[in-house]
């Protein structure tokens, strides 16, 4: 796995496979990276992919404000994201630029504090496709707001358009999710979810009659939940349990 480290003034790697120059990263060749923001800060990056490229992206335990942009000149784009952070205040960007280009975006986060993200999808081609998908923890007092937008250029034809964004509450919180398409042709495929709630009832009943006592049985729901969003390394895996073993003992 190639890691990225972000810090508040430098970026850095070593792999050779990729470009750095002031706050642009160019992935020059198809791979798998991991990129973890190192501090608390403000940041703006922009990702340009030439390739099929699966980006695996972190922060824990810091306040981010963040205005990213992901270029895919060509290829397809797996980016992989988990946070649990303090604050996060997250606007990034999406382009789609070249036909039959790709992004699979799956956000999974645990919200105890503050945090907004506004993620913007722009279809600049025909026959491209992206699939957003976000799961989120709410922890009680939180407040977590989503907004996306899915823009489509009018002769951006035969493309496909995917949101799905689901967020668990763990007690009182303020949460939101506005799913936005800006369409202006008819021949696309859209469709978008959202969801706000707890877990069902009935799978914290089969799970306890079966002797897991609430908690565990929170946490197995919560762990299968989180995961299932997140094709990580077994590094970055094994902090996400840590941290659901943390909040649920």
């Amino acid at each position: 796995m190639n890691k990225i480290l972000v810090s508040k003034n430098k970026i850095s790697s070593e792999d050779a496979g990729i470009n750095i120059k002031n706050n642009v990263i160019t992935f020059n060749k198809g791979g798998e990276y991991l990129l973890e923001y190192t501090e608390s800060a403000s940041y703006s990056i922009t990702f340009i992919v030439n390739s099929d490229i699966k980006l695996i992206e972190s922060s824990f335990d810091k306040e981010l404000v963040i205005n990213n942009k992901y270029i895919i000149e060509d290829g397809n784009l797996l980016v992989v994201k988990f946070y649990n952070n303090l604050k996060v205040n997250e606007n990034i960007d999406i382009d789609l630029c070249s036909e039959k280009a790709k992004v699979d975006y799956h956000f999974s986060n645990i919200c105890r504090m503050e945090e907004r993200y506004i993620i913007n999808i722009n279809h600049k081609c025909k026959n491209t496709i992206s699939n957003i998908v976000n799961k989120s923890i709410a922890l009680k007092n939180s407040i977590l707001k989503f907004v996306i937008n899915s823009n489509v250029d009018k002769e951006c034809i035969k493309s496909v358009l995917d949101q799905n964004t689901r967020i668990v509450t763990m007690g009182e919180c303020d949460a939101s999710i506005s799913p936005n398409m800006f369409i202006d042709l008819d021949d696309i495929v859209a469709k978008h979810g959202s969801v706000i709630g707890s877990f069902k009832e009935d799978d914290i009943f089969y799970l306890m009659s079966k002797g897991i006592n609430y908690s565990d049985t929170l946490k197995l729901l919560i762990k299968g939940y989180i995961m299932s969003n997140m094709a990580v390394d077994a590094d970055t895996r094994f902090k996400i349990t840590e941290i659901i073993d943390k909040y649920w003992r």
